[in-house]
């Protein structure tokens, strides 16, 4: 079954998708829909797509008009809802970039309309793919660590505009309208994700600290929240904007604990020495990361579980408690 992909958003996160889904042998790529009818003329011929749709309300037309069986979406977060939500209306599965929502009033709006459809929708939460994740969870199944009892997940680079050039002149990730929030909206969700992933569902949050450091922008380019996951470890998560690209976990246990550079940059530490003896902990740091994408991995899966008709992870329920939990860390302002 060949299915018939339209994707809307032709910036850089766009060009990734639109790669994953290229190299799909059993998806075809129909149409793009852009703000600006120049990124999305440079997408079309790159990537051989017969239609475009340009201006403020070109992605409502690409869904009206074709036929399509998938809608990928790479737009500023305020317009993930109701595109979604058009998406699902036409009967079209969906591949939403985080944060899928900015709001309990659209998370709640695209769960009822998700619940009366038999749809495939999938949060591109792609860091779930990186095979470091996979290691760590065996090393916590088999116990090795004993209890759990802290978690520290730290994720920085420098920001919108610096890691990245983006394609578009509107610096929408410093609008709080457009943008819905700061750091912890853009690199938090990952971390969320990936410890309840790992870990479980978390329980409440219980503390939130920000700052405005070294970006003009309202909403919060560091910060801080510390949590409690429902078998009662702690859990800590420090994202900025404005520091070295890094990205690193620690998880300690009442038998040791292991910190890893999920870069691979830099080799695991753990202790006591005792454990280098386990057959998990050896494979852990023997790993060495490959040239595999990420997101590639995502949307061959997105892919298959739309053509066997399963419902698998990051599903919509992964996008909605990541988004609750940015928007319970974000009540501790107030």
């Amino acid at each position: 079954m060949i299915l018939k992909v339209g994707l809307v958003g032709a910036g850089g996160f766009g060009s990734i998708h639109l790669l994953g889904f290229s190299k799909n042998s059993h998806c075809e790529l129909v149409a793009i829909a852009s703000r600006t009818e120049e990124h999305a003329n440079a997408l079309s011929e790159k990537f051989n797509i017969p239609k475009i749709y340009f201006g403020d309300e070109g992605w409502l037309k690409m869904i009206e008009n074709e036929s399509l069986d998938v809608v990928s979406i790479c737009t500023p977060n305020y317009l993930h809802a109701p595109i979604t939500l058009k998406a699902l209306e036409n009967n079209c599965h969906v591949l939403c970039e985080k944060p899928i929502a900015l709001n309990r009033e659209e998370l709640n709006q695209m769960e009822s309309l998700l619940n009366t459809k038999d749809l495939i929708f999938f949060t591109s939460f792609q860091k779930r793919y990186n095979p470091t994740f996979k290691l760590i969870k065996n090393i916590l199944n088999e116990g090795i660590l004993g209890d759990i009892t802290l978690v520290r997940y730290y994720f920085s680079h420098y920001g919108p505009y610096k890691s990245w050039r983006a394609l578009s002149k509107e610096k929408w990730f410093f609008d709080s309208q457009k943008a819905g929030g700061g750091v912890l909206l853009d690199l938090g969700v990952h971390c969320i994700d990936i410890l309840r992933s790992l870990f479980g569902d978390y329980d409440k949050v219980v503390g939130f600290d920000s700052n405005t450091t070294c970006i003009e922008m309202e909403d919060e380019d560091n910060c801080g929240v510390l949590f409690r996951f429902k078998n009662k470890s702690t859990g800590f998560i420090s994202v900025s904007w404005c520091n070295e690209p890094s990205e690193t976990i620690d998880i300690f246990g009442t038998n040791g604990f292991i910190k890893v550079d999920l870069s691979g940059r830099n080799s695991p530490s753990f202790g006591p020495k005792e454990l280098k003896k386990n057959q998990k902990i050896k494979k852990l740091l023997k790993f060495k990361p490959s040239n595999e994408f990420a997101q590639d991995k995502l949307i061959d899966h997105f892919i298959n579980c739309i053509q066997s008709g399963r419902q698998e992870s990051p599903n919509f329920d992964d996008g909605r408690k990541a988004v609750e939990f940015v928007l319970e860390a974000y009540s501790f302002k107030k």
